[in-house]
Parts: structure tokens; sequence; C-alpha cells
């Protein structure tokens, strides 16, 4: 009697292991046919990640979309030291970059300008800058960035602040470092340098006013350069100048009545994404070099960025010029 009912179990444990065994195979093939199959072209944008996220605004990289021409005025005593500085740090962002000089230079790719090495003549300067740039490298570029060796400027911000703007937009922003329109250089060129009553023909003087002058002439708007907080941009000075005079409204001081509207005070009004700063040594070039792009802290500091909306352009805007030209 129990060798029958072991027989039966025997017989019974037989039947269900085939079916089991079969069961546990295929689960092994699936699992072998997703990892190496399915897996790798199964779609994971839409996982968290600590390090990246495909999908934000900020990994967009505007070197291309927002192309820029930098022009920066040097001395053939400064090639290599100033302008060395700008050559081997912010210069290599421009998409392309133009020295002038009062002497050619090779190594530097110098432009030679007469008369660059005058301070009195510097509203020559700029004319036979702009004329330069619009007769040899107007199509090169969107944007045109006028600067000296002076000035370090943080490329990645100077295009997410012109980003909403075409270059077929008669506009300009400014100083230091004033950066303009395609179509801004254009005016200036074409309508407004041959014309005497538009723009001022005599070579001595400081550049910014008589430039703001001859590009006003010609409907070119000045566009602001603060940031959504209502904070400058673009600084005459650098942030190691710690002097009050800076910090704290003076109106008899020069920086507060260079300047062409009155910003909050204290080093917490300076906004989060510089454009330029001004009066720079070259040795400090490479202190701001390691300190914006290589200096980090350990740990998430995740920050939500977003390019800021496109603006159309005016009807207006475009055909004038055109009609003046003919």
């Amino acid at each position: 009697m129990a060798a029958e009912e072991s027989t039966s179990t025997t017989k019974s444990t037989s039947k269900l292991s085939g079916p089991v065994l079969f069961l546990l195979l295929g689960i092994g093939i699936g699992y072998l046919i997703t990892q190496v199959f399915l897996w790798p072209i199964i779609n994971l944008s839409s996982r968290t990640s600590r390090t990246l996220n495909i999908t934000s605004k900020r990994d967009v990289d505007l070197y291309e979309e927002v192309r820029v021409l930098c022009f920066v005025y040097t001395k053939s005593s400064q090639n290599h030291l100033q302008a060395m500085g700008v050559f081997r740090t912010w210069g290599k962002r421009c998409n392309k970059l133009v020295f002038m000089s009062d002497k050619e230079d090779t190594e530097m790719g110098a432009v030679n300008l007469p008369g660059n090495g005058k301070r009195i003549e510097t509203w020559r300067k700029t004319k036979q800058a702009l004329k330069y740039i619009y007769d040899y490298h107007l199509g090169e570029a969107d944007w045109f960035l006028e600067a000296d060796t002076g000035t370090y400027v943080i490329m990645e911000n100077l295009r997410q602040m012109l980003y909403p703007y075409s270059s077929s937009t008669p506009i300009y922003f400014g100083s230091p470092g004033v950066v303009m329109s395609r179509a801004a250089l254009r005016r200036f060129v074409e309508l407004s340098l041959p014309n005497t009553t538009l723009c001022e023909p005599k070579d001595t003087g400081a550049t910014m006013g008589k430039l703001r002058e001859c590009l006003n002439n010609v409907k070119v708007m000045a566009g602001g350069s603060r940031d959504p907080k209502g904070r400058r941009r673009m600084y005459l000075i650098d942030p190691q100048a710690r002097l009050n005079a800076y910090l704290r409204y003076d109106p008899n001081y020069w920086f507060w009545q260079y300047i062409s509207y009155r910003t909050q005070e204290g080093t917490f009004a300076w906004s989060n994404y510089p454009v330029t700063f001004h009066y720079v040594q070259a040795r400090n070039m490479f202190y701001f070099e390691y300190m914006i792009y290589r200096l980090r802290a350990f740990g998430p500091k995740r920050i939500n960025e977003f390019l800021p909306d496109k603006i159309v352009e005016a009807k207006e805007n475009r055909n004038y010029g055109r009609e003046m030209i003919r």
C-alpha cells in the first residue's frame, strides 16, 4: 500500500515538473532578450538624473545660434601682455576674434589701425575699426563686440542676453564692451558715417557719446543690458574693486556720473549673470577663467535656467534704411 502511494506521488511530481521547467526557462529567455535587445533602445529621457537634464534649455549651446565677432583694441607694447590675456581666455569663445593695433602683428593676427596708439583719437579709432569690420567681416557674425584689452567678457552670458533679439534689428548695448547687431553696424557705416550732419566728422574726443549720437540719428535703438531683476550686467569695474565710491552712490564720483542710470548699491546688487567687467589686469583674467569655468563646490547644486523669449522685430525697423539707401 505504501509502495503504491509512493509511486503515485512520483508520477504526480513528474507531471508538474515539466510545465514549471518550461515556465522558468521562458522567464529566463525573456529576461535575456530584454537585457540584450530591448533595454538599450528604451527611451530613458523621462527618468530623473542628478547630473544631466537633456530636456532643459540650459543645455543649449548658443555658440552657433548667436554668432559674435569680437574686435579688441590693443597697442604693440601690449600685444604680449594684456592682449595675450584676452587671446588665451575669453577671446577664444568668440566666433571670430580680431585685434586692432597700431602695428600689424602676425602672431596675434592684429590689424594695423593707423592712429590707434594715440589716446586723443579714440573716436577716429572707433570709426576706422567699425568700417574695417563692415568691409571684411560683415557676413561672418550676427553681433559685433567692441572691447579693449582691459575688458573681460563672459561670452555665454553675452549670448544669453542677445538671444531674444534678431541681428536684423538695429540695436546696440553697452558699455563697457559695446555690442551691436549686424543691422546696427550697417546703418552706422552706410547711413550715419558718410553724413556729417548725422555723425561727428572730427577724429578727436571720447567715443561713447559720439557713437551713441551717430547710432541714434539713424534710429538704432539703445538696448537695456540689465537683467530681469534690474541689476547691471555690464560693469565699468572688476569684482575686486571694493572702494566705497563704487558701492555707495556718490553723485560727484566719476563712476556714478558715467553710467546711464543709477542702480542698486552694494555687491549684492550685482547680477548673477554678468556680461563684462572693465579695468581687468592680464593676470586677473586667468583668475576669472579659473573661478568661472573650473572651480566647483562639491554636491548637487542644480538651478533652474531658462532662455528669454524671442522678441518680434517691428516692421518699421526692417524697412527703415532700405528706403534711405535707395
